[in-house]
């Protein structure tokens, strides 16, 4: 009992120093740094950006509508080309009788 009435002041001093220890520790853990932050909301800020940049969901249901409809298109150009093809398959079947003749 004598030991802690004359080491009371010190011990008191030492559980302060403690508790403040811990509480600092925990604050550090538990909270982000000034400049931590900053560096968070700038790059929060620069996803933001590209976001808002990104295409939205209208401008994906125009490029759909674009290519249905030039899909269509290249269908209604097949059979037109399919004859094409054949005028032309027999200009160089004609062109290589020619030159077996000569």
């Amino acid at each position: 009992m004598e030991f802690l009435i004359e080491w009371w002041k010190q011990m008191l001093a030492a559980g302060v120093v403690i508790v403040g220890a811990g509480s600092i520790a925990w604050l550090r853990a538990t909270f982000v740094s000034r400049t931590t932050h900053e560096e968070l909301a700038q790059r929060v800020s620069a996803v933001e950006k590209t976001v808002e940049d990104m295409p939205s969901s209208s401008d994906f249901h125009a490029l759909d509508k674009s290519f249905a409809e030039a899909c269509g298109k290249m269908d209604s150009l097949s059979p037109q080309l399919a004859s094409l093809e054949r005028q032309i398959s027999l200009l160089m079947e004609n062109e290589l009788r020619e030159k077996r003749n000569e």
